[in-house]
């Protein structure tokens, strides 16, 4: 009977803990977390294909900075960002913009009418926004899917495992693979991190 008793209590105990844990990764309880990824980002229109890591310094709704190297090591860009303002150093070029962030922002960089704080959205798992998306969640309560029909933009969250996660991104002339790490949540970022200055020799452009 005392065996019987045991198990019991600890299915108990193990689906109380459990449904706690859901409900934490669910409701994205963090609000600032750093993470690690790898891109494999496809230019269809130009029939190239590019892989990268990209690390991720987010405060939720506030501030991102994105470091994006080649798998190498090779340093490809530096980004920062509000929701209304963005500046970005594209290394190869030499080149540095900045400005208003807005659908147009990432124009010189991707062909994809995205508003760069969405990436942002994608890894704390919130819904992309802006006009003519609509999302849903899967059967977990996660947010599953993101689409825009009128401009044929898909966003799909395939697997998640132990904080980790498959992001696809799929638009007319793009696709990217984007394979997150499981985020760090302990973190603080010093102010200075999500401010980005133009590197010397950099031909500054503004963005309108």
């Amino acid at each position: 009977m005392n065996t019987r008793i045991n198990l019991i209590l600890f299915l108990v105990l193990t689906f109380f803990l459990s449904g706690c844990v859901t409900k934490l990764v669910r409701d994205g309880a963090y609000q600032k977390a750093q993470w690690e990824t790898q891109a494999v980002v496809k230019d269809l229109k130009h029939d190239k294909t590019q892989s990268l890591n990209i690390d991720i310094y987010a405060i939720k709704n506030e501030r991102a900075r994105l470091e994006i190297s080649a798998l190498l090591g090779y340093q490809v860009a530096s980004l920062v960002m509000s929701p209304s303002e963005i500046s970005y150093s594209i290394y190869p070029q030499k080149t540095f913009f900045y400005g208003r962030n807005s659908e147009r922002a990432f124009s010189r960089m991707i062909d994809l009418p995205l508003h760069p704080m969405n990436l942002v959205n994608i890894a704390f798992d919130e819904p992309v926004r802006g006009p003519g998306w609509k999302c849903g969640l899967d059967a977990t309560g996660f947010i599953s899917q993101c689409e825009n029909i009128n401009r044929a933009i898909r966003v799909t969250w395939n697997t998640r495992i132990e904080g980790k996660k498959k992001v696809v991104i799929t638009a007319p002339q793009f696709e990217m693979q984007w394979q997150f790490n499981a985020p760090q949540t302990e973190v603080q970022f010093k102010s200075e991190l999500f401010t980005l200055k133009q590197p010397a020799g950099f031909k500054a452009i503004q963005i309108n």
